[in-house]
């Protein structure tokens, strides 16, 4: 009873390898989706750096259809949707990204807002897209090789 007991139990554990592994095969990000995200985050950066207030509501509005489209659009792709925030050791690379946007936002609104001064923000969305893209696709990388270790 206690051999089958634990040849079920190595058997469980090799199927739930076999899942992580197949989702981490899955779960391949389309090429265009970081490049998006960080032109959507740029332009409602833009917009609220420089923006009256009608503009930057209305590029809410359009970053969050964009974001709902890409999140769509991933979901279809890949099957499933996971949180940066809740990607266990791949979140770092979310609150990495976190952090870079909130030093963007800091360096345009500042400047734009307050000192009438354009070329920080579009530096700083310039800077906030290149991050999104090269985080993002770390962020992707470290996720499938988590999903790849043993539980």
């Amino acid at each position: 009873m206690a051999n089958e007991s634990a040849k079920e139990a190595r058997e469980a554990l090799a199927a739930v390898g076999r899942a992580r592994s197949d989702a981490a095969v899955r779960l391949v990000t389309p090429w265009w989706y970081h490049p998006v995200l960080g032109l959507l985050a740029a332009a409602l950066l833009l917009a609220v750096a420089l923006g009256s207030p009608v503009v930057v509501i209305a590029a809410a509005l359009l970053c969050c259809l964009g974001m709902g489209i890409l999140v769509g659009a991933y979901k279809e792709n890949t099957g499933v949707w996971i949180s940066g925030l809740r990607a266990g050791k791949a979140s770092r690379w979310a609150c990495l990204l976190m952090a870079v946007y909130l030093v963007c936002v800091l360096a345009a609104v500042v400047p734009g807002r307050l000192g009438g001064m354009a070329w920080p923000a579009w530096l700083a969305a310039a800077v906030l897209a290149v991050a999104t893209v090269a985080i993002g696709w770390r962020f992707d990388e470290a996720l499938r090789a988590q999903l790849r270790q043993a539980p």
